[in-house]
């Protein structure tokens, strides 16, 4: 059975996913060795609790005004990076064997990510809630893009091409 969620159900999916995110990212950051793979695995944990927290104010404004709050997007380099903070609770990353594992997994969950907030624009009508979930699906989709070029970088060159001035 397929069924549609309520908004506050969709959060609260969405706000678990962005933790259990931030801390994937956390904990690869600190298996890493190579620098640039740590700095730009740990840039995106900071990334994954900066959504999270945006979400959780967008909750609670739901919950006490029934109104949106505007979003303030934000680049991979805006964050210090997050090594080794978090829990990794369903993150599998004991099971990932590489950093092309440990990349390939990351790309599998912004693509769901963004998934997650396309649906959200097509299902809020709120112009300010669509923004916001607009700009979170971008958000993603630039992570994708970038973890897709890693992957690139470090299949074909064995070496992480990130290099913290991201154009995003």
């Amino acid at each position: 059975m397929n069924r549609k969620l309520g908004l506050a159900e969709a959060l609260d999916i969405a706000m678990e996913a962005e933790l259990k995110a931030q801390a994937f990212y956390a904990q690869a950051a600190a298996e890493v060795r190579d620098p640039r793979g740590r700095d730009l695995l740990g840039r995106l944990a900071a990334f994954e609790q900066y959504h999270y927290q945006k979400l959780l104010d967008l909750s609670r404004s739901l919950q006490a005004e029934g109104s949106f709050i505007p979003y303030e997007p934000r680049t991979v380099d805006q964050f210090m990076p997050l090594i080794g903070q978090g829990e990794t609770a369903g993150t599998l990353l004991d099971q990932l064997k590489s950093e092309a594992d440990i990349l390939s997994k990351a790309i599998e969950n912004e693509k769901l990510a963004g998934e997650r907030y396309r649906t959200l624009v097509e299902e809020t009508t709120d112009p300010v809630g669509r923004d916001m979930f607009r700009q979170l699906a971008g958000e993603e989709t630039v992570h994708q893009r970038i973890l897709e070029d890693e992957f690139f970088s470090l299949s074909n060159k064995g070496v992480w091409g990130w290099s913290g001035l991201y154009g995003e």
